[in-house]
């Protein structure tokens, strides 16, 4: 089950119109109120859930999706903004975005192909089986055109878009947001480009800074590439521990899958998450006593205990010492 990020959901409900109640509607996907902006930490929710928050507040809205594209800027994407930016045209921007997508999101994949007649930039693999899917992709590909035209030099407007679901009863303001003919069912979610639009030049061109950049992304892609299930597990348990041991659900929810699709990816590495959080208690407990520096009653709530005899009886149990004499061994 694939999954949206957080920041994304946080900015559309910040762009829902006000008859919605914004704390009701995080409530609603399993979030809490938090500061406004984008802030990209790898939580997500549940796309059928996020499909379902869209045809919420956004089925009967038809300027929702280029209030959402509006909204957005690169600066929201961290490094990725940052390198966008920079990027010496509209058609190397479009790469690098592309490129580096999985630093902020699995759940999308873009593709941007060229020909000597100008370039098709695409959203594949993401469904259009029910409303909200359609209106994601809507609100997707009119972000990718608000930022470049944020960033280049000179207007730029797409020659065509193109959608696998079917029309609305108005596309009026679809046109309006790409500036362009909007066709429907089609073979793919698509913006395409003439030559001139893809060689705009961007207002931010800098060599230097990309280079430092995209050396960055390239170690930022590597390491989420290279990460499992069971280390997130276990950096989200690690992180959560001094509020108490987290539920299995809320692991799920910061991680964006479904608690039966955590469940089973744990399964197909041998692990369960109820021993993943065990090894993450203990690895922590080790770790805050051989340090030093905080008291066993402090190392217990630090380690999600509500007391030190809780503590000590657990601690004991998987070391066959106390936290004392573990502490005193390692002095």
């Amino acid at each position: 089950m694939a999954s949206i990020g957080t920041p994304v959901v946080r900015r559309m409900i910040d762009v829902a119109r006000d008859e919605h109640d914004r704390d009701e509607l995080l409530a609603s996907v399993g979030l809490t109120s938090a500061p406004s902006g984008v802030e990209w930490t790898g939580e997500g929710i549940d796309e059928e859930a996020y499909y379902a928050l869209l045809e919420r507040i956004a089925i009967d809205d038809p300027e929702f999706p280029g209030r959402y594209a509006r909204a957005l800027r690169p600066d929201d994407l961290g490094a990725l903004g940052l390198a966008f930016k920079t990027a010496p045209t509209v058609q190397v921007a479009l790469e690098r975005l592309a490129r580096y997508l999985l630093v902020l999101s699995d759940t999308l994949q873009y593709e941007l192909t060229t020909t000597a007649e100008g370039g098709r930039f695409a959203l594949v693999g993401r469904p259009h089986h029910r409303r909200g899917a359609a209106i994601a992709n809507e609100c997707a590909l009119a972000a990718v055109l608000s930022i470049t035209r944020s960033v280049s030099a000179t207007p730029v407007d797409p020659v065509l878009v193109e959608f696998q679901h079917g029309p609305p009863d108005d596309d009026r303001h679809l046109r309006s947001v790409f500036g362009c003919p909007v066709r429907f069912e089609a073979v793919v979610n698509a913006l395409h480009f003439d030559p001139a639009g893809l060689e705009r030049r961007t207002l931010l061109a800098d060599d230097g800074l990309s280079s430092y950049l995209l050396a960055r992304l390239d170690d930022l892609t590597a390491r989420k590439a290279s990460r499992s299930i069971v280390d997130d597990v276990r950096a989200v348990i690690a992180d959560a521990l001094p509020d108490g041991q987290p539920s299995k659900s809320l692991v799920a929810r910061r991680l964006g899958v479904s608690e039966r699709t955590l469940h089973r990816q744990l399964a197909d590495h041998g692990e369960t998450f109820q021993s993943i959080a065990t090894h993450a208690r203990r690895d922590a407990a080790e770790a805050l006593l051989a340090e030093g520096r905080h008291s066993i009653v402090e190392v217990a709530f630090l380690t999600g205990f509500a007391d030190q005899t809780a503590f000590s009886r657990a601690f004991k149990r998987w070391t066959g010492t106390t936290p004392g004499a573990y502490r005193g061994g390692n002095a």
